[in-house]
């Protein structure tokens, strides 16, 4: 019975992460594209995220650490740099 209990719950959050996947790599995509303009800007990763505002960054630390979006994230991630990779 935990078993299935167990089997069920991890397929619901795979699921979960299968419906955000695509909500995340466009955050990813366009985060990568901020950080490319900042950086042919001249200004280093750590000022760009400091410049930002408070609500900006609030935003980018439940997007990228909560806990229902870590799958998601992570087969986002996965998915930016299979499509980007250079050959």
């Amino acid at each position: 019975m935990v078993l299935y209990s167990t089997l069920g719950v991890f397929a619901a959050y795979m699921a979960l992460s299968l419906v955000l996947l695509p909500m995340q790599y466009r955050y990813i995509v366009q985060l990568k594209e901020s950080h490319k303009k900042s950086m042919e800007n001249g200004l280093p990763v750590d000022e760009y995220y400091e410049s930002k505002s408070f609500q900006t960054q609030l935003l980018h630390l439940n997007a990228q650490g909560n806990i229902l979006f870590i799958g998601a994230n992570v087969m986002a991630s996965l998915l930016y740099k299979w499509k980007h990779r250079k050959n």
